[in-house]
């Protein structure tokens, strides 16, 4: 039954829908007609009505990320890919760190900074999107809430899904992802690689997301609350296999194809120095290294990503960090762009490292830069240490 809680599960900002120019015209395999809504007395009836309860908490949540540029952003993407459904759709943004958008039955698509941080265009946004919209218009959930019902009884299962409604975004970590049978993500694979290549969107770019996953995920364990995810999604390596042979079948139909990475930097951008910091506060400093690493082959010279670089070095603190660390923060001063608290990073690290003159001189900056720094007591009782 903890499976079926990732159909409340909810995120931030309601959205309403608009149509969009290069929207498809027809999705001639959708299961859903235009405009639809079950009869109220009908399980599916039943689903959506907890899917509306649902929303109805989400337009309150503390987690809501109500930035308009970012919003309109991707519901033009979302619109783009779903054409006629546009208007079925609700997008909601929650400020959660980890990998994941999910698709409720009643219309709500949730999408977690988590991902929005690792994908690094508008083109790699798309087949993610694309696959969760194509769970709703193949009707995944109902398939799914009738399969279980009919193993443990429609009492249970409505139990587990109307139980602890107050607490949504727990909901969604722990019921996250073992919603679908694999059979059924295969097909979400397949049919939103179709949504976002008729949008025109670089089949490329589905390749480059999920070998960054498989590389993140190669670097450490993934977080016992995702462990579920395997359960029924295809793995990392099978999805990339399969996408790329689609991919390379898919390249030749078109002379050029959409990327959008400069429209996404400049909505994503904002965000960034919060996200890598929200990151790093789940202390998965492997998985962090290797999510600034592979950012910073788009961008070598970022002051930001260096002193992200240097965060998890100076954090995780194993042997040879700190002149990693060290040397990722002199990078990112150099580089420029990067935050005040380069500085007491790099205060911090030399005076770990026994360098008390570089200490002092980096925390001495980073007050003077940061006046009303909330640990600025701390920082100058460093610095009478000295």
């Amino acid at each position: 039954m903890k499976a079926l809680l990732r159909l409340i599960a909810g995120c931030a900002a309601l959205l309403p829908f608009a149509a969009h120019a290069d929207a498809p015209p027809s999705i001639p395999w959708a299961q859903l007609p235009v405009s639809y809504h079950p009869a109220p007395e009908s399980d599916e009836g039943g689903l959506w009505m907890i899917g509306d309860k649902a929303e109805a908490q989400i337009r309150t949540s503390p987690l809501l990320v109500k930035d308009s540029p970012l919003n309109a952003y991707l519901r033009k993407v979302v619109c783009k890919l779903s054409g006629p459904y546009c208007d079925s759709l609700r997008i909601y943004v929650l400020d959660i760190p980890y990998f994941e958008a999910a698709m409720s039955p009643n219309g709500m698509l949730q999408v977690w900074t988590g991902f929005l941080l690792r994908a690094r265009n508008e083109a790699q946004v798309s087949f993610v999107l694309g696959h969760e919209i194509s769970h709703y218009l193949m009707r995944h959930t109902t398939a799914q809430y009738r399969r279980l019902r009919d193993q443990a009884g429609a009492v249970a299962v409505l139990g587990a899904l109307t139980g602890g409604l107050g607490n949504i975004a727990a909901l969604g970590l722990r019921g996250s992802a073992n919603a679908f049978s694999r059979d059924e993500e295969r097909e979400a694979d397949a049919r939103g690689f179709e949504l976002a290549t008729a949008a025109g969107y670089d089949p490329a770019q589905s390749i480059e997301l999920w070998q960054e996953e498989l590389d993140e995920e190669a670097a450490a364990p993934k977080d016992k609350d995702f462990e579920v995810f395997a359960a029924s999604h295809p793995a990392t390596a099978e999805r990339l296999a399969t996408l790329t042979a689609i991919a390379k079948a898919k390249e030749a139909e078109r002379a050029k194809w959409t990327i959008g990475a400069e429209s996404y930097e400049s909505v994503l951008r904002p965000f960034r120095l919060q996200w890598l910091h929200e990151n790093l506060t789940l202390a998965h400093f492997d998985q962090s290294l290797a999510l600034v690493q592979a950012l910073l082959k788009d961008e070598p010279r970022s002051g930001e990503l260096e002193y992200a670089l240097a965060e998890i070095y100076r954090r995780r603190n194993a042997d040879g960090d700190s002149a990693k660390a060290l040397a990722a923060y002199s990078a990112a001063i150099a580089a420029g762009g990067a935050p005040n608290d380069v500085y007491r990073g790099l205060g911090l690290t030399s005076l770990k490292a026994g360098d008390k003159a570089a200490a002092k001189m980096a925390l001495q900056k980073y007050l003077a830069l940061a006046p009303k720094s909330e640990d600025r007591a701390m920082i100058e009782f460093y610095m009478s240490q000295l």
